[in-house]
């Protein structure tokens, strides 16, 4: 079967790549929160502008970790090695929890309404993206499975892109769902299959990751 290309990569790696960072914007946390919050107090325009600076933030992240890991992987290949390793078994962690996560709505779980304007939504929706170590560690254990010493700057730049695009669309799409339908339990109660749903899908894309490997040494 012949390859699809876009660029020089095969389409299947852009494919993997846009669903992996899709998993990675559902999981819920605190930016979930925040674009609810500011979503609930201010309305649609206030949740986008939250949604929008996130994802603005996003595509920083994921651009300095894939032009880290490419200096990593030139100087250090024993350290990447490690890196891909610990990040197969993190994007394993965050499969489990997805896996395991309730499936019923709390009442304490919910986002308190809180003061909102669209100044403080934009603020909000960086400060919650840049100061989130967990995002970083996210971002070093996805992109670790996918850049390569002759990864081409064009190619790290559009991981970055897609990285921030995909978590952008997605609490936009969240401040319609909210704004729309008005129900945060509605939403809580489909995530909780939807996240389990997604745990069995990165959990797949996580083994696949650690048989590339095995297969690699």
């Amino acid at each position: 079967m012949n390859e699809i290309l876009v660029g020089n990569v095969d389409l299947s790696f852009w494919v993997t790549v846009l669903l992996a960072c899709l998993l990675g914007a559902m999981s819920p946390g605190p930016s979930l929160a925040v674009v609810i919050n500011h979503t609930l107090a201010r309305g649609p325009m206030a949740g986008s502008w939250a949604a929008i600076s996130h994802g603005f933030a996003i595509t920083l992240y994921a651009a300095i970790t894939t032009f880290g890991l490419s200096a990593v992987i030139s100087n250090h290949q024993q350290i990447f090695d490690i890196i891909q390793i610990i990040g197969c078994l993190f994007l394993l962690l965050m499969a489990f929890r997805l896996l395991s996560s309730s499936g019923q709505a709390r009442e304490e779980s919910l986002p308190a309404t809180a003061l909102s304007s669209n100044i403080l939504a934009i603020r909000d929706g960086l400060a919650i993206a840049l100061f989130n170590p967990k995002i970083l560690v996210f971002f070093t254990a996805l992109f670790s499975q996918f850049v390569r010493v002759d990864s081409s700057v064009g190619e790290k730049v559009s991981l970055a892109l897609i990285a921030g695009g995909v978590d952008m669309l997605w609490y936009l799409v969240v401040v319609v769902v909210i704004s729309r339908y008005g129900s945060i339990n509605r939403f809580q109660y489909a995530s909780g299959w939807i996240n389990r749903l997604f745990g069995l899908i990165l959990a797949f894309i996580a083994v696949g990751f650690i048989v590339d490997i095995t297969q690699i040494w």
